[in-house]
């Protein structure tokens, strides 16, 4: 929270080289102090996106549990994929 009211007015720096700051800084997005900020509360927006977050980590992590069902990789393939090599005779 000081480092919220710190940046409030803009760099010391900058307001003494003549580049003030036009309006308040704040680090949350309501624009009031931290200790105002409704830092708990979840918006609709920001729920759907961590359901989505968590949902994609769930399915790359059972593709990674299960592996390629129907691939190849230049050692060797699975399934029913027939190797097929390049001009470096690697399996693609």
């Amino acid at each position: 929270m000081a480092f919220d009211a710190a940046i409030r007015k803009g760099n010391a720096r900058a307001n003494a080289t003549g580049n003030q700051l036009l309006g308040q800084a704040f680090l949350h997005r309501s624009r009031v102090p931290l200790d105002q900020a409704p830092i708990d509360h979840v918006t609709a927006a920001e729920w759907a996106a961590l359901q989505q977050e968590l949902d994609d980590s769930e399915a790359d992590a059972q593709e990674l549990e299960d592996g390629v069902i129907d691939g190849c990789s230049p050692w060797a393939c699975r399934g029913e994929v027939e190797p097929v090599q390049d001009d470096f005779g690697l399996a693609s």
